[in-house]
């Protein structure tokens, strides 16, 4: 052989023989290298996985497209869009049906028109949040993108907590003493029996017996009847009276339990005077009748719901006078002024419903 050749072949062989060489020996330094590293990796393998272990996604989203919009869109390029926007907020589900419940995301998009797309999500047993897109410039790779914005933030607005609807503070009830003012304009039924003094300085008359008032009071001021029975001494003899009259009244309030009343009344009467006569006549009994009008004040004091202590003085004048003759010849008359005086108990109901209402609402 020549020795050109032989030189030449020994050229090429030894170089190959280094390369192969060298790559068994990187080989073996790549096993040796992995063999170390094994034990270590399998020992920090559970501390490595519990600091890098994702957070728990409580909400599964299930994406379906209609049929519509299957055929223009890319079904697996909007669900990667999708997950890449919704992030850790939530997990995609790779099917697009599954249990209900309430972390459960549908969304569904569909195409109802070729430029318009309407997006439907609804979480749990929410109620759907639709939305419309309608852009016939959106063309390429925007409308996935932007279909895949539009349905991550549905699903993140619709997992937010719901918050219930705000309570309205519940109505401020009325103090007692607001009940209290309030309920002396309260419709009420007054009913009061009287022992009552009718005094005539004219005819020295002090007469003395039994009076009921009977009223009804509404916005504060009361209608009274009256009804009076009188007997008692004179000058020379002993009269009788009956009266039946209207008043008015109005009370004013000093405390809870305390007030004042004035009234103005008006009563006819039929007056009966034993052994005399009216002037110019001559009769065994004079049997006359008058009347009289005035004004009352009365102090009125509750010491137990619903009864009132009255106390009451007042004066009138007696609108006809009568003079009158005794059988001796004496002469007087019933004229002039008059002064009256009572005391008594009054029963005051106010109306129930009213109370009531007022103690619920605070107004009548």
């Amino acid at each position: 052989m020549p020795e050109h050749a032989y030189t030449c072949s020994r050229r090429a062989y030894t170089p190959l023989r280094f390369v192969y060489a060298f790559r068994h020996t990187l080989a073996g330094a790549a096993v040796a290298a992995l063999l170390l590293a094994a034990p270590n990796a399998n020992a920090q393998a559970p501390n490595g996985d519990a600091a890098t272990a994702a957070p728990a996604k409580l909400v599964e989203v299930r994406f379906a497209l209609s049929q519509t919009a299957s055929k223009q869109l890319s079904e697996p390029r909007l669900r990667r869009l999708i997950e890449i926007e919704l992030g850790d907020d939530a997990l995609l589900s790779p099917t697009a049906t599954g249990p209900l419940g309430d972390h459960v995301a549908y969304v569904w998009v569909d195409l109802v028109e070729p430029a318009t797309i309407i997006i439907e999500v609804r979480v749990g047993s929410r109620s759907v949040d639709r939305r419309e897109i309608a852009d016939a410039e959106l063309t390429g790779d925007i409308v996935p993108r932007v279909i895949a914005i539009a349905a991550a933030d549905m699903v993140r607005k619709q997992m937010r907590p719901v918050r219930p609807p705000k309570k309205p503070p519940p109505p401020k009830l009325p103090t007692p003493e607001e009940i209290e003012g309030e309920s002396r304009r309260v419709d009420a039924l007054m009913t009061s029996p009287q022992v009552g003094g009718f005094f005539v300085p004219s005819a020295g008359a002090a007469l003395f017996g039994p009076a009921l008032d009977v009223g009804f009071r509404r916005f504060g001021v009361g209608v009274h009847a009256l009804a009076g029975f009188y007997t008692g001494p004179t000058n020379f003899s002993s009269a009788r009276l009956f009266e039946v009259g209207l008043a008015a009244s109005y009370r004013l309030w000093i405390a809870p339990n305390i007030r004042f009343a004035a009234q103005i009344s008006a009563a006819p009467s039929a007056l009966h005077v034993s052994g005399a006569t009216i002037l110019g006549q001559r009769a065994a009994d004079l049997e006359t009748w008058s009347a009289r009008a005035g004004a009352q004040l009365a102090f009125e004091w509750r010491f137990h719901e619903p009864m009132w202590l009255t106390l009451q003085a007042g004066g009138s004048a007696l609108l006809r006078g009568v003079d009158i003759v005794s059988p001796g010849g004496q002469k007087s008359a019933f004229e002039g002024g008059v002064i009256t005086a009572a005391i008594g108990l009054m029963f005051e109901q106010r109306a129930p419903v009213q109370i009531k209402a007022l103690q619920s609402s605070g107004s009548p």
